[in-house]
């Protein structure tokens, strides 16, 4: 009997040490480790985060910096624009911000150019065109409106009512009322969209290609038109246009208090065909002094009483890349030493290909304006 209590004392102690030495060992370690790690993660993650931070303090102080530099760089161009140096001007023609085309990208334009001449598609400017304008005003290029005028309201839409719809006592059409409304709605269309002035195509001399005759008004055999504005002849019938011009002048100082800002009033084309009585109300005139002709109209401004230093020449870049090419040689060094005021190019924006990169008309800028020569007041 003893002997089976003894056994089975044996068998349980066996059983109980079996399952003693089947526990799962503990490994003190793991926790330790586990806080070792996020500690080691968490001073990583901060010290990632400090770096990023830096660096991203860094990026927007040079942002800033560059700017700043920016800003007094446009501010140093819009002073040198005031200052008296020979103008780059041109017509830039089929802006178009959209286009992957060059050409028509305004923010290639060189920076020290003076003022363009937008040719075509003056109105209802897209957001990207305003920008691109914002820029131009930015760098000092100041951009005017332009085109061939022959008839009142030519270039805007019409009031409601017409051109015609003004009369005098008589019955018949007050053709000045109506040239009063149009000088309005061309003050308003350039306070609207911030341009700097108006460049008026003025070709009386030239044939038309639209129509018998040459770029007039449509004065009729009777040679009365109701809405005729520019005179068919070279000394008379000049009441209209001079009127027009007059009151144009007018509506610009009226409308430089509320822009604040000088606007031009250009003319370009029949220069000779303007009646001396109304040279005074013009900043600058244009010859289209086109395939390299600028020598014969160095003397043209005489008849108005001015000599040269308001004359502007031009060469046409239209489908010339030789003109483009030769343009700085040909009319820099000429407006150098005529005195001339400065000169300029139908299509100027072609120079971004020609040059490439407008090279001919920053080469042509750089003859007439030597760099550092102007330094600006800080």
């Amino acid at each position: 009997m003893n002997n089976i209590f003894r056994l089975i004392s044996i068998v349980c102690a066996v059983a109980f040490l079996g399952a003693c030495t089947n526990i799962k060992p503990i490994d003190v370690d793991d926790q330790a480790q586990k806080e070792l790690w996020e500690q080691r993660d968490k001073k990583k993650a901060e010290a990632e985060a400090k770096k990023k931070a830096e660096n991203e303090a860094n990026a927007k102080k040079i942002a800033e910096e560059n700017e700043k530099n920016k800003q007094k760089y446009y501010a140093a161009l819009r002073e040198y624009k005031k200052t008296d140096h020979k103008l780059m001007f041109g017509w830039f023609s089929n802006w178009n911000p959209q286009s992957p085309d060059p050409v028509f990208n305004l923010d290639l334009l060189p920076d020290s150019v003076d003022f363009i001449s937008n040719w075509g598609q003056q109105w209802d400017l897209s957001e990207a065109k305003k920008e691109q304008l914002k820029h131009a005003h930015e760098r000092g290029i100041r951009m005017t409106i332009g085109w061939i005028i022959e008839n009142v309201g030519q270039g805007i839409n019409a009031p409601e009512g017409g051109w015609l719809q003004w009369k005098k006592e008589d019955g018949s059409v007050d053709v000045y009322k109506a040239i009063d409304v149009y000088v309005a709605s061309l003050c308003d269309s350039i306070q609207k969209y911030n341009y700097d002035g108006m460049d008026i195509d003025y070709e009386p001399s030239f044939a038309s290609p639209f129509k018998n005759g040459n770029h007039c008004g449509d004065w009729g055999q009777d040679g009365d038109g109701l809405l005729a504005l520019i005179s068919c002849s070279s000394s008379s019938n000049k009441e209209r246009e001079n009127y027009f011009f007059t009151e144009l002048r007018k509506g610009f100082d009226e409308l430089e208090k509320k822009m604040d800002k000088k606007l031009m009033l250009n003319i370009n084309g029949s220069i000779s065909w303007i009646d001396p009585q109304v040279a005074h109300l013009f900043d600058y005139f244009t010859a289209q002094s086109y395939n390299n002709s600028a020598g014969r109209w160095v003397n043209s401004l005489s008849r108005f009483g001015y000599g040269p230093e308001k004359l502007l020449v031009t060469e046409t870049f239209q489908n010339k890349e030789g003109n483009a090419n030769s343009f700085a040689k040909n009319y820099a060094v000429y407006a150098n030493e005529k005195g001339i005021g400065g000169i300029g190019a139908f299509h100027i924006n072609e120079d971004v290909i020609y040059g490439p990169n407008y090279k001919n008309v920053k080469e042509a800028i750089q003859i007439m304006n030597p760099a550092n020569t102007y330094t600006p007041e800080e």
